[in-house]
């Protein structure tokens, strides 16, 4: 499998991310795929022994284009950043999210290729984030694990994707400041 750029670059991951919003990932066939993006399917097998692979991969180019949370200078800024990031994500993606959730529940290969190589890179942001505010004293070192952003992309979806409600400025300072600087100052 290819870890470099994705091959054919936005159409080939335009391809993916319509199918997966428009026909679900099962329905979604490498046929599809590579006449979608004008590329031969032997193009795509050279590169990706499957869909899943494939997904992945496209995924992660998307992280890697996405912008990172900025370093605001302090906690509560770069708190609020990062809400803003993921609140975008989860706005602008909610029918590629809804895709995926399900296919992972339905597909164990999926699911462990996109919790093993896509998670970490969110994990990261949020990793960093917390070290630099161990680093300005702000909070106490403690060790990482995935409880808080999880529960940054909880209070996110749950919001907008299961309520229908938006993820404006006013709810972002509410999560932060009544749910993760009280969870971070324990």
């Amino acid at each position: 499998m290819s870890r470099a750029r994705v091959p054919a670059g936005a159409p080939l991951c335009a391809a993916v991310r319509e199918l997966l919003c428009e026909v679900g990932y099962d329905k979604m066939t490498m046929d599809a795929i590579a006449s979608r993006a004008h590329m031969s399917k032997a193009t795509l097998y050279r590169h990706w022994p499957g869909k899943p692979d494939l997904v992945a991969q496209v995924l992660r180019q998307q992280q890697a284009d996405d912008v990172a949370p900025a370093d605001t200078g302090g906690l509560r800024g770069d708190l609020i950043e990062l809400l803003s990031v993921a609140a975008r994500c989860v706005v602008d993606e909610g029918p590629l999210i809804h895709a995926l959730s399900f296919a992972m529940q339905t597909d164990p290969e999926l699911a462990g290729i996109v919790r093993g190589q896509v998670y970490p890179e969110i994990h990261r942001h949020t990793e960093e984030l917390l070290e630099r505010a161990v680093q300005r004293g702000e909070i106490k070192p403690q060790p990482f694990d995935s409880l808080f952003p999880d529960l940054v992309t909880a209070l996110l979806m749950a919001r907008h994707l299961g309520h229908g409600r938006p993820l404006d400025d006013e709810y972002l300072a509410r999560v932060c400041d009544e749910v993760l600087l009280p969870v971070l100052a324990r």
